[in-house]
């Protein structure tokens, strides 16, 4: 019990520390360092897999709430682009998997869940499920994470101000 207490609060103390220090996705990023660090330095961090189902039931829970009866109604208007961005975000997932896993040798379940659209801590907590190594989802979602938010707003602004001649 002491173990999980340990945890539970270094986990605490880096989730504020992320959301502090304005870390993208910080409470999770903060609280994922903070354990880690903790773990490898001492081995004692455990947290109950009772735990991760009921992680799995609030994020669940969490993304359940952006549902609305407006929401539902505007999926008609956006059904072609839905379609569009589904497939073409499959596609390239998979593809882009697969060629991790060919050249880096990560294993197959890891590489899929690793490029997969989706949230660090959606992808992470599903991944496991499957067998994944979790921790190579996570740091890789991480990287992808800290990229776009990093990245794109200027892809996007050159982007456009390309396309519109600004």
């Amino acid at each position: 019990m002491e173990k999980i207490f340990y945890t539970l609060l270094i986990a605490f103390i880096g989730g504020i520390i992320g959301i502090k220090a304005k870390i993208p996705a910080g409470a999770l990023v903060g609280a994922m360092i903070s354990v880690a660090i903790y773990n490898i330095y001492t081995g004692k961090g455990e947290i109950p897999y009772n735990f991760k189902l009921l992680s799995q039931i609030v994020v669940g829970g969490m993304i359940g709430l952006n549902f609305t009866i407006d929401s539902v109604q505007q999926i008609k208007k956006i059904i072609l682009p839905s379609v569009i961005l589904v497939v073409g975000l499959t596609v390239f997932s998979l593809s882009l998997g697969f060629i991790i896993h060919k050249i880096s040798g990560i294993d197959l379940i890891t590489a899929l869940f690793s490029s997969a659209p989706g949230g660090i801590t959606d992808m992470t907590l599903i991944s496991e499920a499957y067998g994944a190594d979790i921790t190579k989802v996570a740091l890789l979602h991480l990287m992808r994470l800290v990229t776009v938010i990093t990245i794109m707003p200027l892809a996007i602004k050159v982007f456009t101000n390309i396309i519109y001649k600004k």
